[in-house]
């Protein structure tokens, strides 16, 4: 089967626009917070001034954070779909493989899933799952509603 490579995110560098608009946000939040707050804004805490270091190692960090946190998605994603795969008939996976190849849009771990969801019922029974759960969802809110209203016309 065919897929593609997750390409690793490319290393954080400072344009001149990105720079310019990190190092204008304290006068922005301080500004927003005086037309928001205008007869206390004086009493509220001033946004800290910009530190270009601590900035840089902040974006670094949520920008290798959100990379671990896709990729082991995709690596959870893939595992499920393999056990789901590897659990289904013959004739199932047959048409899981004739369907992938057919398949014209990204080779990722998630489209596989779907492929295989659809293939081998999962995708109905969790469908029927969140259908379940949406209407003990709606019971209960009319439930409450209904409590709320009593409440109110006594």
């Amino acid at each position: 089967m065919r897929f593609s490579r997750q390409v690793r995110a490319e290393l954080f560098e400072w344009t001149q626009r990105k720079l310019t608009l990190a190092m204008k946000r304290p006068a922005r939040q301080a500004q927003k917070v005086a037309s928001d707050y205008p007869l206390i804004a004086e009493v509220l805490e001033t946004p800290p001034p910009f530190d270009l270091a601590r900035e840089t190692e902040q974006r670094c960090h949520r920008r290798l954070q959100s990379e671990q946190r896709m990729r082991a998605l995709h690596a959870r994603v893939w595992r499920e779909s393999r056990r789901d795969y590897f659990g289904a008939t013959e004739e199932q996976r047959e048409l899981i493989r004739s369907a992938w190849n057919d398949w014209t849009g990204p080779t990722t771990s998630l489209y596989f899933r779907y492929v295989v969801d659809l293939h081998t019922g999962v995708m109905e029974a969790r469908s029927e799952r969140f259908r379940v759960a949406e209407q003990q969802r709606r019971l209960q809110a009319r439930a409450t509603r209904s409590a709320q209203q009593e409440i109110l016309l006594d």
